[in-house]
């Protein structure tokens, strides 16, 4: 058993290099952006406003960075970070078996594939009642008259109009 498998073999141990790792991505992230932007620490420090000695504690991850701090600073050199959601030990694992991470779930942000253009006729537990139509032709300060119910009165035409029922 190795150094690295003891650590870890422990919660605590566990614990920390989850979090070393994450700081660790943070950082190059954050180095690499500076990198590409071709601009120095001072440029940085520059267009947000604050000294040249901040920028520096930042870029050597000198104690905890709040994440609106590292949007600012990514943001100052044209970059975003997107972050996704892995198992604990699953970086280390996939940098061993020689492989691409595996995140823990699918990407959320992507949009399903578009619906065919002829839609199959939903399930029976899918069906849904159709929606109630509301004329708003009341004066803007009059009560609200009546409610309807859309499976008491499906489609039915709700007037808001004081008195109305």
């Amino acid at each position: 058993m190795n150094l690295y498998e003891r650590i870890a073999g422990t919660a605590r141990g566990a614990k920390a290099l989850a979090s070393a790792r994450l700081r660790h991505e943070v950082l190059a992230a954050l180095h690499q952006a500076l990198t590409l932007s071709g601009l120095a620490q001072s440029d940085v420090a520059k267009s947000l406003g604050v000294r040249r000695s901040a920028a520096n504690q930042v870029f050597r991850s000198d104690g905890n960075v709040r994440i609106n701090t590292l949007a600012d600073y990514l943001f100052a050199m044209g970059f975003e970070l997107d972050v996704r959601l892995v198992r604990v030990g699953e970086p280390r694992k996939a940098t061993l078996e020689r492989r691409p991470v595996q995140p823990a779930v699918p990407d959320w942000r992507v949009q399903p594939p578009c619906r065919p253009a002829l839609p199959m006729a939903p399930a029976p537990s899918e069906v849904v009642d159709p929606p109630v139509r509301v004329r708003w032709d009341a004066p803007v300060n009059a009560p609200v008259a009546a409610y309807a119910s859309s499976t008491a009165n499906p489609g039915a035409v709700v007037s808001m109009r004081p008195g109305a029922a």
